[in-house]
């Protein structure tokens, strides 16, 4: 259990003095520094309670697998907990639960993260900790193989939830043979061809700190924070690379594509739409934040109020934006009865051109913009997402003002902006759909949409 649980009664006191939406956030002054090996240190101090957060993320995720390699990545981080410096992985285990702290470690497309959280008074042990399954994992032959046969349960059960598979066969649909096509757990017989010495590999040539940022954000002081880091840290060896484009953009594709993952046994079918869009540092992202919150983000959204509400052909249907470093996608995501698949998807289609030739009221624009400014605040109480959002700045090259002049720059949205966005981004001609369901079902509802393919599941 997090420590944040332990301490909720403080949490819930320092929640009355959160900001109003009308308030400017306001972080505490923090420092950024670059040690001598390249590693870039964030050090915010917070005394609002007695915690320190640490939090690394390397610039190498799922992207950064070997062909052939798929779930490389995800691998070595669950790993680096299971063994490091002088400790087995039960002596990790055991250490951490005695001094009430977390630690943990993890990958997605595009990061490796590790993280850890103690107590102030624990500070010396976290950072001990943390330091050895960075720097020093040892990477067990049995604790490869028993890691390895988990990732491969896993998979195997992801197959058993059509809502999992559609997420999951949606990446290589969309992305192809981009980096970005093949989720971070990996595929079976990839993950089934992993060696020690593979995951080795990984660790030495990406888990390098001028590969890497860490923010520390608590109740520290940073003058001693950073003398300790740049100790914990020394022995830790530059690479001397120069980071390069992990992958190229996506394109669009013209037209419609349609594909059926086939599984005859479900009585509701999953569905995705979706095309490429914009990256995370996007000049647009603000107004297509605004505009989806209108579309399909919120409770209250058109896509819920319209094919739930009004129709009822789903219990739950929304609309995002997956943005990454160098690649987006629009998509949305709902499920129906297998009898209602093709007005599912016709009455969607239908509320996405309706916002995008009409646009928003003016009511809903605000509403999106006070739902959005009031939100931000709250996601910036905790230490550990304070250090998560400031290592965004960081990694996706953001403006260094980005988190203080969120709400500004949502409340400067304006209606023109979202038209705009609306038309270049939310797509319907340019549009795949992919559905998972019976396929001697699906397939008369889906062929007036487009040509249908048949897509094996990996």
């Amino acid at each position: 259990m997090r420590l944040q649980t332990t301490l909720a009664a403080a949490v819930l006191l320092a929640a009355c003095a959160l900001p109003s939406a009308a308030t400017p956030t306001r972080l505490p002054p923090y420092t950024k520094t670059t040690l001598k090996n390249g590693l870039t240190v964030f050090i915010m101090p917070t005394h609002r309670l007695p915690l320190v957060d640490f939090r690394l993320v390397v610039r190498a995720g799922a992207v950064s697998d070997p062909a052939g390699k798929e779930g490389l990545a995800s691998l070595t981080a669950d790993l680096l907990t299971q063994g490091a410096g002088a400790r087995n992985a039960q002596q990790i285990a055991d250490d951490i639960a005695f001094v009430g702290g977390d630690l943990g470690a993890g990958a997605n497309a595009e990061q490796t993260i590790v993280t850890c959280e103690v107590l102030k008074k624990d500070f010396a042990t976290g950072l001990e900790m943390f330091r050895d399954v960075i720097v020093s994992p040892t990477f067990p032959a049995e604790e490869v193989e028993r890691k390895k046969s988990e990732a491969l349960g896993a998979i195997a059960a992801n197959k058993d939830d059509p809502g999992t598979v559609a997420d999951t066969q949606l990446l290589p649909f969309m992305m192809g043979e981009s980096p970005l096509g093949h989720p971070a757990i990996g595929w079976e017989a990839s993950v089934r061809g992993l060696t020690r010495d593979d995951v080795v590999a990984f660790h030495r040539d990406q888990v390098v700190p001028d590969n890497a940022i860490l923010a520390i954000v608590g109740d520290v002081q940073p003058k001693e924070a950073l003398k300790a880091i740049e100790a914990a840290f020394k022995d830790w060896k530059k690479s001397g690379r120069k980071r390069g484009e992990v992958y190229p953009p996506l394109t669009r594709a013209a037209g419609r594509k349609i594909a059926i993952v086939s599984k005859p046994e479900v009585t509701q079918t999953q569905i995705r739409f979706a095309c490429v869009a914009v990256p995370r540092n996007h000049p647009d992202y603000f107004p297509i934040v605004a505009a989806n919150t209108i579309l399909g983000a919120g409770f209250t959204s058109r896509l819920i109020d319209e094919i739930r509400v009004n129709k009822g052909l789903t219990y739950s249907i929304s609309s995002r934006f997956a943005m990454y470093q160098n690649a987006g996608l629009f998509r949305i995501n709902t499920f129906t009865r297998n009898e209602t698949i093709h007005e599912t998807i016709d009455e969607t289609i239908k509320v996405v051109e309706k916002l995008r030739e009409d646009g928003p009221t003016p009511e809903e624009l605000q509403k999106s913009k006070s739902f959005l400014t009031g939100l931000y605040p709250l996601g910036l109480q905790a230490p550990d997402n304070l250090a998560a959002r400031l290592i965004d700045v960081e990694f996706y090259g953001l403006a260094p003002d980005y988190i203080e002049t969120y709400a500004d720059r949502i409340n400067a949205v304006t209606m023109e902006d979202v038209r705009r966005v609306l038309k270049s981004y939310f797509c319907t001609k340019d549009l795949s759909i992919l559905v998972v369901s019976n396929p001697d079902i699906a397939r008369p509802a889906l062929e007036s949409f487009g040509k249908v393919e048949d897509l094996a599941m990996h």
